[in-house]
């Protein structure tokens, strides 16, 4: 009882801490920190966390836990989160002057504008967007054939092949450069113009704008679907449903809401079937899609907690990004993997699995224990306080907002997949960098000739 009660407080705290810092938390209003609170915490995290203090989770990967306190730990940390996080938040609101109500409604409801007057630079903009738009596609059609037969088309002409297997391999079959050029110009940045291309036409209604969006739009879904990850695609229609909010073209209330949540549970349902779950196990809260959304995705977080400092050492500086310590030459260890090697093997040896993904909490405790947690918890309030404010008071650019959905969607997802892209991630900078590039030289540009004029 004494958690439960626990647990209802600390969400009715974190509802107010987090609608302060982002202006609202209405599901008709998604936003950053409503798709943190709801998906990375409420939903992936902290419904599950109750079922595992309380003895009741039956999952298979608390089977595997050594102590039985680390229950408790494991839930006292995600509670510390629920509450740490926003108030972070909203301290880093104050020191930077921002006013979360009044400037969230006003970018809310701002129309898309257009940052160039001069055609010229309209011109050169398209004609950017056109050759990277171009790239993005040849990344995408370079994955399919390098990974082909891949797992979607295995699933389409039904080969009998075992999908799980394919999938864990098409990820392993492109390396060096050709990695780089799948992840940043494949799944990275096709979905993000393919957004791009779907404001400008809504804002120019120029028909050569929805042509590329109907192309990049095909390139996204392959992109997301080829090799059969499950949520990639999910994710991909929540960023231009989130689009379409943005920009007014879309309005939710309680039935849409709901349509959209049977879809998405029809799709989950269907990739379940194609991987070989049906009966009973498709709606039991602890197997299947429910179980996989409620606790298989925080349960691993129990187990770093139960292992580290316990079984394993701390792996203090080891566990920071391998792009940071490959700089001063040390070899990086990946708790997620090493956890997955440890409880397992099986699965490992036999190429169906490769790392144990799971709440940054886990992450953080498996290198520096609670202070690690305190730390990475307070970097992380700061960091998505600072991106949230700055793009909120930036024009109503599609460049703009094509950033700010996309980091609204992918900060939530990487909060659940670990710590170490938080810290320093190469996709999003170089998709950052990327997508930026044009409007900055032809802003500078601009700016040369329009001081130019002057002197004259």
């Amino acid at each position: 009882m004494l958690y439960i009660m626990v647990w209802f407080t600390i969400v009715l705290f974190s509802v107010l801490l987090f609608r302060n810092a982002a202006g609202t938390l209405s599901l008709s209003k998604l936003n950053l920190h409503s798709f943190i609170f709801y998906y990375s915490l409420l939903v992936s995290s902290y419904i599950g966390s109750l079922l595992i203090v309380l003895n009741i989770d039956q999952s298979y990967i608390i089977k595997k836990i050594m102590f039985e306190e680390s229950r408790e730990v494991g839930f006292w940390l995600v509670s510390m989160a629920m509450l740490l996080l926003p108030l972070t938040m909203v301290i880093t609101s104050r020191l930077m002057g921002f006013h979360p109500d009044g400037e969230f409604q006003k970018y809310w409801n701002a129309p898309l504008e257009e940052i160039y007057t001069e055609k010229k630079s309209r011109v050169d903009f398209y004609r950017c967007f056109v050759v990277l738009a171009s790239v993005s596609l040849f990344a995408v059609a370079y994955t399919l054939w390098k990974t082909f037969p891949f797992p979607l088309y295995e699933a389409i002409i039904g080969s009998g092949s075992d999908l799980a297997v394919g999938r864990i391999t098409a990820k392993g079959q492109i390396s060096g450069a050709g990695n780089y050029l799948k992840n940043i110009m494949g799944i990275g940045l096709t979905p993000l113009l393919s957004m791009v291309a779907y404001a400008y036409a809504v804002m120019t209604r120029e028909k050569k704008w929805w042509y590329w969006f109907s192309v990049l739009f095909i390139g996204a879904l392959l992109i997301q679907l080829y090799d059969l990850q499950k949520a990639p695609v999910l994710f991909y229609f929540a960023m231009f449903l989130l689009l379409r909010m943005w920009i007014g073209k879309t309005k939710l209330n309680a039935f849409r809401i709901s349509a959209l949540a049977l879809a998405g549970v029809v799709y989950l349902i269907g990739i379940y079937t194609v991987f070989g779950v049906g009966g009973s196990d498709l709606f039991s809260y602890n197997k299947g899609p429910v179980g996989r959304i409620i606790l298989t995705q925080v349960a691993p977080m129990y187990t770093y907690v139960d292992r580290y400092d316990e079984v394993y050492p701390y792996l203090q500086e080891e566990g920071l990004p391998p792009t940071i310590l490959k700089i001063y030459g040390e070899d990086p260890v990946r708790s997620a993997a090493k956890l997955m090697a440890d409880l397992f093997p099986e699965k490992v040896e036999a190429g169906t699995a490769g790392v144990l993904n799971t709440l940054y909490i886990g992450e953080l405790y498996a290198s520096f224990g609670w202070f690690g947690v305190i730390l990475g918890t307070v970097y992380l309030g700061i960091i998505i306080q600072v991106l949230y404010v700055l793009i909120l008071r930036l024009p109503k650019h599609p460049i703009f907002l094509s950033l700010l959905i996309f980091f609204t969607v992918n900060i939530p997802r990487a909060l659940v997949g670990g710590f170490s892209d938080l810290i320093f991630n190469i996709v999003w900078i170089s998709l950052t960098v990327i997508i930026l590039l044009p409007l900055f030289f032809i802003s500078l540009r601009d700016f040369r000739i329009t001081r130019e004029m002057v002197k004259k």
